[in-house]
């Protein structure tokens, strides 16, 4: 079984997936997008080419890896439409949640900085500001976070129930 949790950043999917892999009793490897980043020495930037770069190496290592029967979690944006069709097709039973939250409540609780620089120019190729962002369709599972913590992290079970409504078996 593959969770992976996508949105724009600062939308929560780091804290989601975290949250979740807590409360999820069985085992999980999680993989952050920054912190993957940081196993290949940033050795990329974060322009849509090197997006896609880091996208296909995060892709395969998930699919390598849940073809050994590892339940995995995933934390990272997928900007291009062109993995999450290659995730679906590629990889079984693949769990797409992605995180909806409003530019207003992210430039808010901008806690990296990362949309107040970009809107002073400091920065460039941020994801809804100078690179434009598409809501992905066909996601198994949409999240709002616009809200309290709080509330968002209840949303864990959302996912359980998807899980259990769709029979997907997680290996032991």
């Amino acid at each position: 079984m593959v969770i992976w949790i996508t949105g724009i950043s600062g939308a929560g999917k780091t804290t989601l997936a975290k949250h979740f892999k807590k409360k999820f009793k069985k085992k999980l490897i999680y993989f952050d997008g920054d912190e993957f980043r940081k196993i290949f020495n940033n050795d990329i930037k974060y322009t849509l080419k090197s997006r896609n770069t880091n996208a296909e190496r995060l892709t395969k290592l998930v699919k390598y890896l849940s073809d050994q029967k590892n339940n995995l979690i995933i934390a990272a944006n997928l900007t291009s439409y062109k993995y999450r069709v290659w995730c679906r097709k590629n990889i079984k039973d693949f769990i797409e949640v992605f995180i909806v939250a409003d530019m207003n409540s992210l430039i808010k609780r901008d806690y990296k900085k990362l949309y107040s620089d970009a809107i002073k120019k400091k920065i460039n190729n941020v994801v809804g500001i100078d690179i434009p962002f598409k809501i992905p369709k066909g996601s198994n599972i949409y999240i709002t976070n616009n809200g309290t913590k709080l509330n968002f992290l209840s949303e864990v079970k959302t996912i359980n129930k998807y899980i259990k409504k769709n029979k997907i078996k997680y290996n032991l």
